[in-house]
């Protein structure tokens, strides 16, 4: 059995072999954040704020879509303009919530669905786990958006490089191979197996296998999410979409999944 550790803060991922079976844990190569040199200053983006679609103006899920990639478009050109971060929304918020979008990602620290999408408080109902893993007690917290609070639409959202998914394929595959991993303090084994489903259907998959694993963990989250007894008659009925999307670090950019 082979299990996939880190140690302390370093920036690599550190392999090792564990007696009580597979696990993994992850340290991607954070970016810094830097001054986005091309884009608005804090006047303008607030002047600009106006001119973007309201997410709380659309009731169809397709329209809510439409508008979130139009600020992931503004997120990857640069332009952000944060809306409904000032304190007059704030306050409006104080006596409820109504999100018109969940999603359910990474922990990953370069993936916040706010920034992402460029929304505010109150505009979507976020739930993470490391390699936007799935279970039925997070299935609990991914799924009370759409069935508490009325929310149309649903993203998975998996990521370009994810270090869990990364960690998980190379610890299945040092298991199934035979391969002994160099033992380290930490082990995550119940994100491994988690991750199995999609390590197992990704096989054969053309490309780097990493990338069609991150792909396939999403549709399966998907379809999981379809079918939860929660959301799956709001599915049936028309009043609930998920979609699956995939972010990539190096571009800014969501791209959908299907």
């Amino acid at each position: 059995m082979s299990t996939l550790h880190i140690h302390g803060n370093r920036r690599t991922l550190i392999t090792g072999a564990g007696a009580l079976g597979l696990g993994a844990l992850l340290v991607p190569a954070l970016s810094a954040c830097g001054d986005d040199g091309g884009g608005l200053g804090a006047s303008d983006a607030a002047a600009q704020t106006a001119d973007v679609p309201d997410l709380h103006e659309f009731d169809s899920a397709a329209d809510i879509w439409d508008a979130m990639l139009d600020g992931n478009q503004r997120w990857a050109d640069g332009v952000p303009v944060h809306p409904h971060t000032d304190l007059e929304w704030r306050d409006s918020l104080v006596e409820g919530q109504e999100p018109r979008a969940a999603v359910f990602t990474c922990v990953d620290s370069r993936v916040a669905p706010e920034l992402v999408f460029d929304a505010g408080a109150g505009d979507l109902m976020v739930t993470r786990t490391a390699g936007n893993v799935f279970d039925p007690l997070v299935s609990e917290s991914v799924s009370y958006g759409p069935a508490a609070l009325e929310s149309p639409l649903l993203v998975v959202l998996g990521h370009q490089k994810c270090g869990a998914v990364t960690a998980a394929h190379e610890a299945l595959l040092a298991a199934e191979e035979g391969t002994e991993l160099e033992e380290h303090e930490y082990a995550l084994p119940e994100t491994v197996e988690a991750l199995r489903p999609a390590y197992e259907a990704a096989k054969g998959e053309s490309g780097d296998p990493v990338d069609a694993m991150i792909k396939t963990n999403v549709l399966l989250t998907v379809q999981a999410l379809k079918e939860h007894p929660n959301l799956a008659e709001l599915v049936a009925d028309g009043e609930l979409t998920v979609v699956g999307g995939v972010y990539s670090l190096e571009t800014g950019l969501v791209t959908e999944v299907a």
